[in-house]
């Protein structure tokens, strides 16, 4: 076996197993047994877990700045944001939730260079769905009762608790619910609410 394969296979298993379990939920001897090579050959290629964490979350980060950038952003914003929650719940009927949110639940037995990419995560997602919003709101030419960089926050949080809930509940319905609320938003119903509430007033 190549020795670019066995660190491969290293980081993958370790990325489910992180998914699944968090920081603390598997050992080096865990991942041993699932890759078939000995723990000495792990720490051969990541000599600390720390090592491996931050490679793993290295190329989660990775992986999500480039399907962000993928997304068209000339498509009308409604489709841009369905295109950015349909991948979010990948995983769920497996046990596994995003990477960051479930590190994040560890962020203080992190090491710094590991939370500065949780950070990372969370501030480009957030900066993502604010953008979509701001555009939103430049298209209608009305504001919505937050700043758009306050709301995405608030969506970008929505969401993050669906994935981590709907392993608890067995059900998507938070997620789904989080991910109807943002499509909402950018499509408009969040204002056609407001104006509601403001009328019954």
């Amino acid at each position: 076996m190549k020795t670019s394969s066995v660190r491969e296979q290293l980081l993958e298993h370790a990325s489910v197993l992180m998914r699944r379990r968090g920081y603390n939920g598997f050992s080096y001897r865990d991942l041993a047994e699932l890759v078939g090579v000995k723990t000495s050959s792990i720490h051969y290629y990541f000599p600390s877990k720390d090592d491996l964490v931050l490679e793993v979350v290295r190329q989660y980060r990775q992986t999500s700045v480039a399907r962000l950038a993928a997304i068209d952003t000339s498509l009308p914003l409604i489709e841009q944001a369905r295109k950015y929650v349909l991948p979010l719940s990948n995983g769920i009927d497996l046990g596994q939730i995003c990477l960051i949110g479930m590190l994040a639940a560890e962020v203080m037995v992190l090491p710094q260079a590991v939370r500065a990419l949780l950070q990372e995560h969370f501030q480009a997602n957030e900066n993502f769905i604010a953008d979509m919003l701001r555009r939103a709101e430049a298209e209608r030419g009305q504001q919505y009762p937050v700043p758009p960089q306050l709301l995405a926050k608030v969506l970008y949080g929505a969401i993050q608790n669906g994935l981590i809930t709907a392993r608890m509940s067995g059900s998507n319905d938070r997620i789904d619910a989080a991910a109807n609320m943002l499509i909402g938003a950018v499509g408009g119903s969040m204002c056609a609410i407001e104006e509601h509430e403001a009328v019954a007033a």
